[in-house]
C-alpha cells in the first residue's frame, strides 16, 4: 500500500494537494502528518485531487473532515476535486457528500473561493 501526495500552488493562495494510491492504514499516519504541516504552514484554501485514490478507510477520511474543520477556524475552506468511485460512494455513504464542496474540475474548485 502506498500514497503519493504532491502539492501544486494555484492563484491566489490556494494550494492543490493531488492524492495517488491507497489512504489505508499503513498510509493514514503519513497522510495525516503532511495535511497537517500544510495546515500549520499556514495554507487554509485547500482543494484534495481524489482521482487517482483507489481506496480510502474511515481513518482517512476522518483526516479529511478534521483538515475541514481546521481550515474553517483560519477562514479557509477545503474543497474535493475528481471523486474516484471508491471514494464518491464512501462519501455518499456517510452523507459527507452534504458537508463538502465537491466539483469535477480543478478550475471550479479554483473559482469557488473567489
Amino acid at each position: 500500500m502506498e500514497l503519493k501526495i504532491d502539492l501544486k500552488p494555484k492563484a491566489d493562495g490556494v494550494m492543490l494537494i493531488v492524492l495517488r494510491g491507497e489512504i489505508g492504514t499503513e498510509t493514514v499516519n503519513d497522510f495525516k502528518d503532511k495535511i497537517d504541516q500544510i495546515v500549520a504552514e499556514g495554507q487554509s484554501k485547500l482543494i484534495m485531487d481524489f482521482q487517482e485514490v483507489n481506496y480510502l478507510n474511515s481513518m482517512g477520511l476522518g483526516v479529511v473532515a478534521a483538515t475541514l474543520k481546521k481550515v474553517k477556524k483560519s477562514k479557509g475552506d477545503l474543497k474535493l476535486i475528481r471523486l474516484s468511485p471508491a471514494v464518491q460512494e464512501l462519501f455518499e455513504l456517510t452523507r459527507l457528500t452534504k458537508v463538502f464542496e465537491i466539483f469535477e474540475t480543478e478550475e471550479e474548485a479554483v473559482k469557488s473561493f473567489s
